[in-house]
């Protein structure tokens, strides 16, 4: 996949995640036609079931599909140099860039569904970064929110290493049935054997913690972040 179509694949992603958002508020087909500026409804409803792509579409229905929902089409263009920094306290950021880069799978596994092996899934796109941070992680996970914020930066992506020891309070991926993939900084209450999922964005209200039993918890968690790139 090229820079061109990511960035159409991208700009799908975000406009058929608004659109779903809409249907399930009660929006008929042809209000959600009307905002997006599609004169077929019926071509709305194959996007819901999944028959058709508007990724294939011109690029510059595209980019006026992305206006009408208000969403900002220079956030789906690739930066010239992404940048990439470890979740370690005190990592440096450094600019992705060189000769001897290395290609890693990055998995879009937001939203409903039961919970599943990451093996199971088809790569959405691949990253390329340094070799020393390749060697952490087995693939990567496209981020799509705020919850991680400042920290993660909306529409990021993570590295994830599998089967990495738990530390606590550092950062995980974990599938929840039904709802979709998270990445959170899990800590333990070990007097209520659970674990603490927790966002970084200060708006608890927005994004307030989750706990699980230890034992649940186990199955869901995917891996352990290790480092974070964004701005590809």
């Amino acid at each position: 996949m090229d820079k061109w179509e990511y960035t159409a694949q991208m700009a799908w992603q975000a406009i058929l995640s608004r659109v779903q958002t809409m249907k399930s508020e009660g929006k008929t087909l042809q209000q959600i036609a009307d905002i997006i500026g599609v004169k077929n409804r019926s071509l709305i409803g194959e996007w819901l079931n999944g028959n058709r792509e508007a990724a294939n579409a011109p690029f510059s229905n595209l980019m006026s599909y992305l206006e009408r929902l208000g969403l900002d089409y220079q956030d789906f263009f690739p930066a010239r140099a992404p940048e990439i920094r470890r979740v370690s306290s005190h990592a440096p950021t450094e600019k992705v860039q060189g000769k001897n880069l290395q290609e890693l799978s990055v998995y879009d596994v937001a939203g409903a569904g039961p919970a599943i092996d990451i093996t199971e899934l088809t790569p959405l796109f691949s990253v390329y970064a340094p070799p020393s941070y390749l060697r952490q992680a087995d693939f990567a996970i496209l981020v799509d929110g705020h919850s991680m914020e400042p920290l993660i930066p909306h529409r990021s992506v993570v590295g994830v290493k599998k089967d990495a020891p738990f530390l606590a309070n550092e950062l995980y991926a974990a599938r929840i049935p039904y709802e979709g993939m998270v990445i959170k900084r899990v800590g333990v209450d070990r007097q209520k054997n659970e674990f603490v999922f927790k966002s970084e964005n200060p708006n608890k209200e927005s994004y307030p913690d989750f706990r699980l039993g230890i034992a649940e918890a186990e199955q869901i968690i995917v891996g352990r972040v290790v480092w974070v790139m964004w701005g590809y």
